[in-house]
């Protein structure tokens, strides 16, 4: 058995360390977008830095259009379990409530980016919001 488990954690030790070197992990944020996203970059360069985006249009003079949208959440909550054990008036079902707290945020990145016949950046905006 503990061979058996000495075998397991050399396989996933050993895998983890062969993907770490090839995985390129690209992220939507608004600094990558102030940093890399300029005109005169090519279509190359932008996905390197972006990737692929959600819609590819094209505009009133045939320019090839790029919309990245990125929408995330995130939600705490704490609750007072010490609370309820240390207070005698819980143990019973008496007196005192319970003690939570949640909240949640939201975060909005959209990206457009205008190329030009040779698939260079013409033009660019983007809008973030934080709520």
């Amino acid at each position: 058995m503990k061979n058996l488990l000495t075998i397991l954690l050399s396989i996933v030790m050993f895998s983890c360390a062969a993907n770490s070197g090839h995985t390129e992990i690209k992220t939507l944020s608004l600094g990558t977008v102030q940093a890399q996203v300029e005109k005169g970059k090519n279509q190359t360069e932008i996905l390197k830095f972006l990737g692929s985006p959600n819609i590819i249009t094209m505009d009133s003079q045939g320019g090839e259009v790029w919309t990245y949208d990125k929408i995330s959440f995130d939600r705490k909550s704490s609750g007072g379990f010490l609370l309820f054990i240390f207070n005698p008036f819980n143990w019973f079902g008496s007196g005192g409530g319970s003690m939570s707290k949640s909240s949640s945020s939201s975060k909005s990145l959209t990206v457009i980016i205008t190329f030009d016949d040779n698939k260079n950046v013409i033009d660019f905006s983007y809008q973030s919001l934080k709520y």
